[in-house]
């Protein structure tokens, strides 16, 4: 069985480059920043101006009325 894959891999040609490191930043940075927004939205029970006027209204110490 040969290799289907001929070349280098594109760690290699990101390293040849130059680019890896900051590519692999870049990469984890966005990897991060979708797995918060994921987690922001799965968490979220309620919209965001619904959580605000309630924190509003237990600082009043009153009723939601919509």
């Amino acid at each position: 069985m040969t290799n289907k894959h001929i070349g280098s891999s594109f760690d290699d040609f990101l390293e040849e480059e130059g680019t890896q490191a900051e590519t692999n930043a870049i990469a984890i940075k966005r990897v991060v920043a979708w797995q918060i927004q994921q987690k922001n939205v799965t968490d979220s029970s309620q919209p965001v101006r619904h959580a605000k006027k309630s924190l509003r209204t237990e600082k009043l110490n009153t009723d939601v009325q919509e």
